[in-house]
């Protein structure tokens, strides 16, 4: 929920407080550089010292950022507040802690089969929170309607956004790790029987990363330059994204029954990236909104199937290590977007990020339609030839 507002309020409260576009896709670009180079570790660390510990400190660390947030905008502190976590999809060290251990321990839970439906539900849970978030991106507005100060009207919403991620961390708590067969439990720090799928994931998602640093990110702040629009007029477009994406619980699995995840995600990123173009020469922001939506509505559909496919093709216990390594590449990708985006935005060019976008989206489907096919199809291959040569 905290997460949904910020990805809505954040660029403009920013912008609000006086920061420049390029100030403000730096702290973009910390949160993505410290999630980069911590989660690869954090994973590696969750691999062999259990995943619940990582994902009980990682949900409660943002706590430290919203205070922060609440109390100053030095522009020192800020830095600080991005890098644990609390600015950005990235989520600074905080993402580093959770993504690996989260993914992992859903898969543990999970069979083949179905995984991705798990993942899917999973996804309409995460869609539902961040859509609540964004439907409170209207608070400080109203609050400034009352008399409160410009940035004291934010306040409240950081205030609140502390006490959800206090109760959140209560819920993880219980959770701990499931009891795997000595099997599956890594033999090396790295992991050595999983490469192909690693480096196939960590391609495609890195493309993601960097299209969503450059063109979706700072959005908001595109939208606030190009049509004069506030937060208040963008938060229900974001929250009915969010909500519309909860249909994936109902989507994917048809999808993944009519088309495979490999063609899935191929056709849902090719689309997508298409309509992040088009958004360049919408004449309204109704119209560019309404692909704006759409574009996150693919996107959003297409993350159940990119974590089955990696969670399915690598080894069990090197699961917390790919999604590691993975979002690794996803963070460090990422951070270089929005730097590039806010100093296009801050000289007023405001086409090229969009398009970087697109075409980051678009190649990251090719990365994962051809290469996770590739791979699927050399499983099943090895699958039938293991009965006949025990046979033999």
């Amino acid at each position: 929920m905290p997460l949904g507002f910020q990805m809505v309020v954040i660029p403009l409260y920013l912008s609000r407080a006086g920061f420049d576009p390029a100030f403000i896709g730096l702290l973009f670009t910390v949160s993505g550089l410290v999630t980069s180079g911590l989660v690869a570790v954090s994973g590696l660390l969750a691999d062999r010292f259990g995943r619940s510990r990582f994902l009980i400190a990682g949900t409660a660390l943002p706590i430290t950022s919203y205070a922060i947030l609440a109390t100053t905008t030095d522009p020192a502190w800020l830095v600080v507040a991005a890098a644990l976590g609390g600015v950005g999809l990235a989520n600074g060290a905080a993402g580093a802690l959770t993504v690996s251990s989260f993914d992992a321990l859903l898969a543990d839970r999970t069979s083949d089969k179905d995984r991705t439906r798990v993942f899917a539900s999973a996804q309409a849970l995460w869609n539902l929170a961040l859509a609540t978030g964004a439907v409170f991106a209207g608070v400080p507005e109203i609050l400034r309607a009352t008399g409160v100060g410009e940035l004291d009207s934010y306040r409240p919403a950081f205030i609140a956004s502390i006490a959800v991620i206090v109760v959140a961390t209560l819920a993880v708590l219980p959770i701990r790790d499931v009891h795997r067969h000595a099997d599956d439990r890594p033999t090396h720090w790295l992991p050595r029987r999983s490469v192909r799928p690693i480096v196939t994931y960590s391609i495609g998602i890195g493309l993601l990363g960097f299209g969503l640093g450059v063109a979706v990110q700072l959005m908001p702040l595109w939208l606030n330059l190009r049509f004069g629009v506030t937060e208040a007029q963008l938060g229900p477009w974001y929250a009915v994204a969010q909500l519309l994406s909860i249909a994936s619980v109902i989507v994917v699995p048809w999808l993944d029954r009519r088309f495979g995840p490999s063609r899935s995600v191929l056709g849902m990123q090719l689309i997508a990236g298409a309509l992040l173009a088009l958004i360049v020469v919408m004449p309204t922001f109704a119209l560019a909104a309404s692909l704006f939506l759409m574009r996150s509505f693919l996107t959003n559909l297409a993350w159940p199937f990119q974590q089955s496919l990696l969670m399915s093709a690598v080894e069990p216990g090197e699961r917390a290590s790919a999604a590691g390594i993975g979002f690794s590449v996803w963070g460090f990708a990422n951070a270089l977007g929005p730097g590039i985006a806010g100093f296009l935005l801050a000289t007023g060019v405001l086409a090229l990020p969009l398009l970087f976008g697109a075409a980051a989206y678009a190649t990251a489907g090719i990365v994962f339609g051809i290469g996770f096919g590739r791979i699927r199809r050399a499983r099943l291959a090895t699958e039938r030839h293991s009965p006949a040569e025990a046979a033999s």
